[in-house]
């Protein structure tokens, strides 16, 4: 048997330079993170038993350390197939065999917290063999793409492009799997049928909002356009039905240059704006302002963590009135970050979005996913500062239309700098 270490940045890294060495047949002993990356250990021509030797010497006698040793020898054996799936299976079955992998070391991993007290060295143990898991994990994404790089080549190489458009996993697959491409379809026949399905996921508001009047309150964290947005509706109504059936509303006590700059708008369009605080209820307010077809609320942008947002939360819930509420979502933020701000506001019955600052993206895939992944629709676009020049209604093939434009000049600039 020959045992290699094999160190690299990460795991993407390591696992090539491990194919280079020894091919597809090498068996992962074990893998750690290192200083200044990961080490993977490997054999080829190995003995199950020393597999076996391998990670018992890992666990102790409790009994839940020989169950994470156990898992820990099937993710092996299942890193050591992956790569030599059989052609006529299909690739959301292999999918879902991963996701199944992920969800059975995510339960093993979380049981640990349940678990009754261990002595420190038990504890050191489940550390490693927990490392190890989330290790074994990665290894199994990187032998599953490579599985499928090899067998349907169209279809790795769309994973690839849709990564590169900022489009999330997850989104990716469900793109996938709407496809039905056939054996013989090129790369440029399968990513035109990726773009119209990728149309097709984005959910959008029928209408005008501020057509239809009520009243409407944008949510979301701080910095990311709700006031200027306010704005833009605000001066989009009046060029169509004057400024007399308009009011403005902020319940932000928090900043004082959100009331400022909201004043400043309803100075400037001649509507009243007023402010929700202590003496004032949201609710009082509202009934004063029953008159109005149409009245706008900029609420406070807080984080999850932030102690007033639940006092926020009541707040829109004390109203009488029935609010609509959009959710405001840069497009310069990051996937994670926008996915966090849906989570913590989606519980107040969201009836859509509106996405802003699209003139400083440098991709919009991550919002098409976010919008995707949660059925959000999409209400109106926001891409500059003029007041109400920048905004328009939502339409799903003009947003992905740029993301592609996008996607193309960021290549073009890639293949500039490679020549």
């Amino acid at each position: 048997m020959k045992v290699k270490r094999f160190f690299a940045p990460d795991m993407r890294q390591a696992m090539k330079l491990v194919r280079d060495e020894f091919g597809s047949d090498a068996a992962i002993l074990s893998n750690n993170k290192v200083a200044g990356g990961v080490e993977i250990v490997t054999a080829v021509d190995y003995d199950n038993n020393i597999l076996s030797q391998s990670t018992q010497s890992l666990a102790d006698t409790d009994t839940l350390t020989e169950s994470l040793a156990e898992a820990l020898s099937k993710a092996r054996d299942v890193i050591d197939n992956a790569g030599k799936e059989s052609d006529s299976i299909a690739y959301s079955n292999t999918k879902d065999r991963s996701a199944q992998n992920d969800q059975q070391a995510e339960a093993l991993v979380d049981s640990l917290g349940r678990s009754k007290r261990r002595s420190s060295s038990e504890d050191a143990a489940v550390r490693a063999m927990q490392s190890e898991i989330q290790g074994l994990r990665e290894l199994l994404r990187e032998q599953m793409k490579e599985s499928m790089a090899e067998r349907k080549p169209v279809e790795a190489m769309m994973i690839k492009r849709l990564k590169r458009l900022g489009i999330s996993e997850r989104f990716s697959y469900r793109v996938l799997e709407g496809l039905n491409l056939s054996e013989s379809e090129g790369f440029g026949a399968a990513w035109d049928k990726a773009t119209s399905q990728i149309i097709a996921s984005i959910q959008t508001v029928s209408g005008d909002q501020v057509d239809q009047g009520g009243v409407i309150a944008l949510m979301g964290s701080t910095g990311i356009g709700k006031t200027t947005t306010i704005g833009k509706l605000a001066a989009r109504y009046v060029l169509k039905y004057g400024q007399d059936s308009l009011a403005l509303v902020t319940t932000d006590c928090y900043r004082v240059a959100a009331y400022e700059q909201l004043r400043t708008f309803g100075r400037i369009l001649g509507v009243p704006v007023r402010v929700v605080d202590e003496r004032h209820g949201l609710d009082a307010t509202l009934k004063s302002l029953k008159s109005k077809a149409l009245v706008l609320i900029d609420t406070a942008g807080l984080s999850a963590q932030d102690p007033n947002l639940k006092a926020q939360f009541d707040l829109l819930s004390s109203a009488s009135s029935r609010i609509k509420k959009y959710l405001v979502l840069s497009a310069t933020s990051q996937e994670q970050v926008m996915q966090s701000s849906y989570d913590v506001f989606q519980s107040q019955g969201l009836n859509g979005c509106i996405v802003t600052k699209l003139d400083e993206a440098e991709s919009i895939g991550e919002v098409l996913s976010v919008l995707a992944d949660n059925r959000l629709p999409l209400a109106y676009v926001a891409d500059g500062q003029k007041i109400p020049d920048d905004i328009r209604l939502a339409e799903a093939q003009a947003l992905v239309s740029r993301a592609l434009e996008l996607l193309e000049r960021t290549e073009g600039h890639s293949s500039a700098v490679d020549r």
